[in-house]
C-alpha cells in the first residue's frame, strides 16, 4: 500500500476525544505506510499502536482547534485588526500576499468558475526581533540613540485555500498529523543500528523515503519551506512505490521490526517534544517597536499563536477569511 501523499484521515468530525473505529484505523494504516510498511508483519501491530495514535491524532485536533477564528483580511481588516498591521506594511502588501502567494497559485489552477464568494485559508509567517539604536520624544525632549526591539515578519505563506473554515483547518490537522509521521520515520533512520551491510541498505531507503516526503511537503513543510519549482506528486508517489517494493524485499527479523515499532509508538505518544503551539504577546508602536505596558507612547497590544517545530522552526499563524474579489488578476507571464 503506498502512502497516498494527498490523502486525509480528517475527513469526518473533528472534535478532541472523539474518534471512531474507522478513523482510528485509517491513522494507523497512514502512520504504517509513512514510516515502515513491513510493521504490519509485527503480531498485533494496530493494538500496539492504537494509544499513541490517538494520542497523537486528538494532540493535533485540539492544536489546531486552539486556534483563533478566521479574522478578515481585507483593507477595512487590515484598519481594524492590529495583527494584519504589525504583519504587513500596508493593505496593498496583504492584498498581493493573498493574491500571488504560492498557496493562491495552486488554489487558482483547480478552483471552480466562479470562484466561491468567500475563501478562507492558513497564514503563516516568521517573527524576526532586532536590537537597534532609535529615537524616541521624552515629554518635548528628543532623545536619540535609545535601545528598542523592532519586530518584522517574512517568509509569508497563504497555504490550504477552501471555501469552508473548517475544511481549511482539517488540512492543517492532516499536515500536523504527517509531519508527527514524518518524526517518527526521522527516529527511524536517525537510529544507531549495527552495521551489516543489510541494516546500512534498509537505513538509505528509509532516508530516501524521508527526502522524498519532505519534498512532496505532506507536512507542515510547506509553511516553511516553500517548494521553489513546482512539485510532480505523481512522480514521487511513483518513487516512494519503488522505495516500499524495495523495503518489502529486505529480509529484516522480528525483534528489528520491534524496535522499529516501538520508536513509531514512543514518538507518536509524544507529540508535544515535535509540535507545539506558544502565545506569544507583543505591544507595538506604529513602527512595529515594542513598547512597554506602561508607556504614554500610543500603542497597540496583540497576541500571535505561533507554531513551533522542533528547536529552531517557528512561524506566526492566523486564519484568515477574504473575499475572492479580493484577488488581483493573475500575471500573464507570455505577454
Amino acid at each position: 500500500m503506498a502512502f497516498r501523499l494527498l490523502h486525509s484521515i480528517f475527513s469526518g468530525p473533528s472534535e478532541p476525544g472523539k474518534f471512531d473505529k474507522e478513523l482510528m484505523l485509517r491513522g494507523i494504516e497512514r502512520v504504517v505506510d509513512g514510516t515502515d510498511p513491513r510493521l504490519r508483519a509485527v503480531s498485533h501491530y494496530r493494538r500496539k499502536l492504537w494509544d499513541s495514535v490517538e494520542h497523537a491524532i486528538d494532540y493535533v485536533v485540539t492544536f489546531v482547534n486552539t486556534l483563533p477564528p478566521a479574522i478578515t483580511a481585507d483593507r477595512q481588516g487590515y484598519m481594524t485588526d492590529p495583527r494584519l498591521r504589525a504583519l504587513f506594511a500596508s493593505p496593498e502588501s496583504l492584498r498581493e500576499i493573498l493574491s500571488f502567494s504560492d498557496g493562491a497559485r495552486n488554489y487558482l489552477k483547480q478552483a471552480p468558475d466562479p470562484l466561491p464568494v468567500e475563501l478562507y485559508a492558513g497564514l503563516g509567517a516568521v517573527r524576526v526581533e532586532k536590537n537597534v539604536l532609535g529615537i524616541e520624544m521624552d515629554g518635548e525632549i528628543l532623545r536619540r540613540d535609545v535601545p528598542q526591539t523592532t519586530v518584522s515578519f517574512c517568509d509569508h505563506r497563504l497555504v490550504f485555500l477552501t471555501d469552508h473554515e473548517q475544511d481549511t483547518r482539517r488540512e492543517l490537522m492532516r499536515r500536523g498529523f504527517d509531519f508527527l509521521i514524518e518524526m517518527a520515520l526521522q527516529r527511524l533512520t536517525d537510529s544507531r543500528i549495527q552495521k551489516t551491510q543489510l541494516e546500512q541498505q534498509q537505513r538509505q531507503l528509509l532516508q530516501q523515503k524521508s527526502s522524498l516526503l519532505k519534498k512532496a511537503q505532506v507536512g507542515l513543510e510547506s509553511l516553511t519551506n516553500p517548494s521553489q519549482e513546482p512539485v510532480d506528486l505523481d512522480a514521487i508517489e511513483q518513487q516512494l512505490q519503488n522505495l516500499e517494493t524495495e523495503l518489502g524485499q529486505l529480509r529484516t527479523d522480528s525483534a528489528t521490526l520491534e524496535k522499529h515499532l516501538d520508536k513509531v509508538v514512543t514518538t507518536l505518544g509524544e507529540p508535544t517534544h515535535y509540535l507545539q503551539l506558544e502565545s506569544i504577546p507583543l505591544t507595538l508602536d506604529h513602527n512595529n517597536v515594542k513598547v512597554t505596558a506602561d508607556s504614554p507612547r500610543v500603542a497597540n497590544s496583540m497576541t500571535f499563536q505561533e507554531i513551533v517545530m522542533g528547536k529552531n522552526r517557528r512561524l506566526a499563524a492566523l486564519f484568515v477569511r477574504f473575499p475572492s474579489s479580493e484577488l488581483l488578476p493573475q500575471p500573464d507571464f507570455f505577454k
